[in-house]
């Protein structure tokens, strides 16, 4: 009896000192919340949330997983059909062409049999764009587009080194990953990033805001040694003496 007793006791000990030690571990105590939400800077030194960043409207909303339903029904639905394309090996230019012929045929064998019957028709919205809901959304994609050419033309025009690396490194891992995946797949893992990514970024903002602004003041330490070690060793041509007057 005395030996079932040491035995428990031992076990007992063993578990609370392995439940200490983890207790003790870095990732498993929580970081005070103050020292985050003290902080004072922004990741890209924003003063917007990340709604009003998505726009701030119902695509927001689900991208946020605001409106719980409506997020799940899309990343659901898009990865059912995505599954099933990818399965069948069906295009998705020729889906929505045989989707649309199927609902044209429909509304237009409805509309005729309606009229015949004197029966009401289908129930089709008015499909017109208003002129200023054109005009909002050009003058959105202008004022993005033209920062997408001033970057590039800064690019181009070697006025930032930094950004060059930037935009190089970009645009090869985006070659490099979408020439491994068609173009369904392509559109299926943007839908999952754009589910995810902007949901988790929104829950946890002040710790990784904390962490992303530490590694960047990291990464600019080593971006001014390794650039001020390429200056040093660029050749310069020795300084004019200036003319006395």
């Amino acid at each position: 009896m005395s030996e079932n007793t040491d035995v428990s006791n031992i076990a007992t000990d063993t578990v609370n000192s392995a439940v200490d030690n983890v207790s003790k571990l870095p990732a498993s105590s929580s970081a005070p919340s103050d020292r985050y939400v003290s902080a004072p800077r922004r990741l890209f030194n924003r003063e917007k949330s990340v709604h009003q960043l998505l726009g701030g409207g119902q695509v927001a909303d689900v991208l946020l997983w605001r409106q719980k339903h409506l997020s799940a029904a899309l990343l659901i639905g898009s990865t059912i059909i995505w599954f099933l394309l990818e399965k069948s090996q069906y295009k998705l230019v020729p889906l929505l062409s045989n989707v649309l012929i199927c609902a044209i045929v429909v509304l237009f064998v409805w509309a005729n049999l309606a009229s015949l019957l004197n029966r009401s028709g289908p129930p089709v919205p008015d499909l017109t764009l208003s002129e200023d809901a054109v005009l909002s959304t050009a003058s959105v994609l202008r004022v993005e587009l033209n920062k997408v050419l001033e970057v590039f033309q800064d690019v181009a025009l070697g006025k930032d080194f930094k950004l060059f690396l930037k935009v190089v490194a970009l645009l090869w891992i985006v070659s490099t990953v979408f020439s491994r995946l068609n173009f369904l797949t392509a559109i299926w893992i943007v839908i999952i990033l754009a589910h995810t990514i902007p949901f988790i970024y929104d829950t946890y903002e002040d710790v990784i805001d904390e962490h992303l602004l530490r590694a960047s003041d990291e990464a600019n330490k080593h971006y001014k040694n390794l650039d001020a070690a390429v200056r040093s060793k660029i050749p310069r041509a020795p300084a004019k003496d200036k003319k006395a007057l």
